[in-house]
């Protein structure tokens, strides 16, 4: 029996693009027959012929770090005709956590019910339970915990009636807009039909991070429409769940979300609300996660993994920021975002902090009686860290132990914590300089855009927020930004390092703007100490 033609197609293709699995929709789809592609590269399929990914519209990069993408994708019929549609990919890793496949969800215009679907070009529920159930799967191996929106725009019905079908469907299109801008890279928004929405957010910290989300994206609707003349204000009903804990699959993840989404309709609408076994599980979670940490320590299960920073001149490795990471005898690699912030909630990150320092500066120092020397090494300091009244002393009594010299440390504190308490900051951060450390702070841009303070600080170096590297080739707003701070840091006699580099056009363009070091994915993802020592010798020429 052949598929209809506006079933959901299917591909497989392993890490090298190659097509393992087609489903009898892709077959309908395209013409193409398993015996017809199986084996071929992707490019045998997609336009343009010379990219050879399935996602050729999409840095392959990009993919592998937030293991999700979904944009418009045109196909090769085999009778030669062209075929345009969505498509949504999802990476697959395999158990050492390395991406053995992509599953390729294709989705052809005719297949969208609603105007409002081709209109934004957004998931449909179909596709969206597809994509749900993939990383579900994802979210089981990796032992994550996801979460799902379910969106109900309210009272949507009396102005739909009001301004008509034609602008109720161009209301939609602008909140579904408002809405994308709110999520992370690896999200997913979609469109459940008439008047819903989901969001899908993998990798999830802690339930909480759901509530986070759906606030701002409560938020960003508060500033009216304009629509045929008339200002429009809209509220949102939101039912959340988690996985695990909420439901097995993706039927009852969305059952239990549309349950809760209608508690709130019940409560008056304009509200959000946890399917009540996630606070219940969130609460489980924690203390579980407070009690293996203190094993943890003990246990000596942390270890560092380290990201080159490279001379953008030079193109050679002056540094390093040190990434902890935690190898859970059971769990395997557990992600920072999944403990961190519990460790500074207990207050964990203290001696978890310490060891870190210890640990960066213990390696560095064997580095360079090995031959790699030269380099800084990075290491964050929290918040509660950088309040510690015996910061300075526990600092110094390790660099006495490790016998590194203090001017190949360099601590980054973030923007938002060397803005609390401007007269104290000014005052650590004056001793710790006089010690010989390097200072930089991080994720500049993201907080407080602290730049009139910038001459107040002994800061040595800003580290500019991967958020605006992202889209500095294609955002004219970002782009200013990034320059105008790279200008101002070298009229202050700073340096400038960017985060997140992960193309030649990013890289040409941080050039061309002065920039002086970089770090991100095109050079090296973050590299266990053998692994780096080999990167920087073969750099370096060690």
């Amino acid at each position: 029996m052949n598929a209809p033609t506006d079933a959901t197609a299917v591909l497989l293709t392993d890490s090298n693009s190659r097509i393992t699995r087609i489903n009898p929709a892709f077959t309908a789809l395209t013409g193409y027959a398993a015996e017809d592609v199986i084996g071929q590269r992707s490019a045998t399929v997609y336009l343009p012929a010379e990219n050879e990914p399935a996602h050729s519209c999409v840095e392959l990069e990009t993919l592998k770090e937030k293991g999700i993408w979904s944009g418009n994708i045109t196909l090769k019929h085999a009778s030669g005709k062209i075929i345009n549609g969505l498509q949504t990919t999802v990476s697959i890793d395999n158990e050492a956590g390395e991406i053995s496949h992509f599953i390729h969800i294709i989705q052809p215009p005719e297949s969208m019910p609603g105007e409002h679907h081709q209109k934004s070009q957004l998931p449909n529920r179909q596709l969206f339970k597809e994509v749900l159930s993939q990383e579900l799967k994802n979210a089981r191996r990796k032992q994550t915990q996801l979460g799902v929106l379910l969106i109900d725009v309210d009272h949507f019905k009396v102005i739909n009636n009001f301004l008509g079908f034609e602008k109720g469907d161009e209301l939609l299109q602008m909140i579904s807009e408002r809405l994308n801008k709110q999520l992370r890279g690896n999200d997913l928004l979609a469109s459940l039909g008439s008047n819903q929405f989901a969001v899908l957010l993998p990798e999830l910290a802690h339930p909480e991070d759901a509530s986070i989300v759906t606030r701002k994206l409560m938020k960003t609707l508060e500033r009216a429409f304009q629509i045929g003349g008339q200002d429009v204000v809209v509220t949102l009903s939101t039912g959340i769940v988690i996985f695990p804990g909420d439901g097995d699959n993706s039927e009852s993840l969305l059952q239990h979300a549309e349950k809760s989404m209608y508690d709130v309709k019940a409560a008056g609408r304009n509200g959000y609300q946890f399917f009540e076994a996630s606070i219940h599980n969130s609460a489980l979670n924690r203390l579980s996660m407070e009690s293996e940490m203190r094993k943890a320590i003990e246990r000596e299960e942390f270890v560092l993994f380290y990201q080159p920073q490279i001379d953008i001149e030079s193109g050679l490795v002056v540094g390093m920021e040190s990434l902890i990471r935690w190898i859970h005898p059971e769990k395997g690699m557990v992600p920072p975002f999944h403990f961190i912030p519990i460790a500074e909630e207990t207050g964990l990150i203290g001696p978890i902090g310490e060891w870190v320092i210890y640990e960066a500066c213990r390696q560095t120092k064997a580095w360079q009686e090995a031959g790699v020397g030269g380099l800084k090494v990075a290491v964050n300091l929290s918040g509660r860290q950088f309040t510690d009244k015996q910061l300075l002393e526990k600092i110094a009594t390790t660099l006495k132990q490790t016998g590194l010299a203090p001017d190949y440390l360099e601590l980054e504190i973030t923007e938002s914590t060397i803005m609390n308490d401007i007269e104290s900051t000014i005052k650590v951060l004056e001793e710790l300089s006089e010690m010989g450390m390097a200072l930089a702070i991080d994720d500049f841009g993201t907080g407080y855009s602290s730049l009139s303070y910038l001459k107040r600080f002994p800061i040595n170096k800003l580290k500019i927020d991967k958020s605006f590297i992202d889209d500095v080739i294609t955002s004219d707003d970002d782009a200013t930004i990034v320059a105008a701070i790279i200008g101002l840091s070298h009229n202050l006699k700073l340096n400038v390092i960017c985060e997140g580099v992960e193309d030649i056009d990013q890289l040409h363009w941080l050039k061309e703007n002065k920039c002086n070091e970089i770090q991100g994915y095109f050079f090296s993802k973050p590299l266990p100490a053998d692994e780096f020592e080999a990167f920087v010798r073969e750099r370096n020429g060690l």
